[in-house]
């Protein structure tokens, strides 16, 4: 692509060539600028779009709440989801998951998501346990 700049010049010489009555050569003159002037807005329409784009999503990353399996939107105090976590990481979609029974189903990409219920902790996470005041060793007199 050519670079596009229209200078103001550009816009002196065809008044030149106007006084100059040298018409025919400002007609052209001024038609090359029409082009570069709508070749710069096309650009220009294009990127304010990109950069809507870009904001929205980086306005819906910060909404996003990954709760180990699954992906949930929260705006305000709305909440909606679940969202695929594979489908969201993989190629950047949202794939709202299918509630069933005892899982979440994802329609997409076919992955089962286990509801783990309230006060349910992970295996791995070891139990707390009460601490036990210490034993006393030696009786004091």
């Amino acid at each position: 692509m050519r670079n596009k700049t229209i200078h103001a010049t550009n816009f002196r010489k065809v008044l030149e060539l106007f006084r100059e009555e040298r018409n025919e050569e400002a007609i052209n003159l001024l038609k090359i600028i029409q082009e570069d002037y709508l070749d710069l807005y096309s650009e220009n329409k294009e990127l304010r779009s990109q950069i809507k784009e870009v904001s929205d999503i980086l306005d819906l990353a910060e909404c996003m709440d990954f709760d180990g399996q699954k992906y949930w939107i929260k705006e305000d105090s709305d909440v909606t989801g679940p969202y695929c976590q594979v489908c969201y990481d993989q190629e950047g979609i949202l794939i709202r998951l299918q509630e069933r029974d005892k899982h979440w189903e994802c329609y997409s990409c076919e992955n089962l998501f286990a509801k783990i219920p309230k006060g349910v902790t992970d295996k791995n996470q070891k139990p707390k346990r009460k601490t036990k005041p210490p034993l006393k060793l030696f009786s004091v007199k």
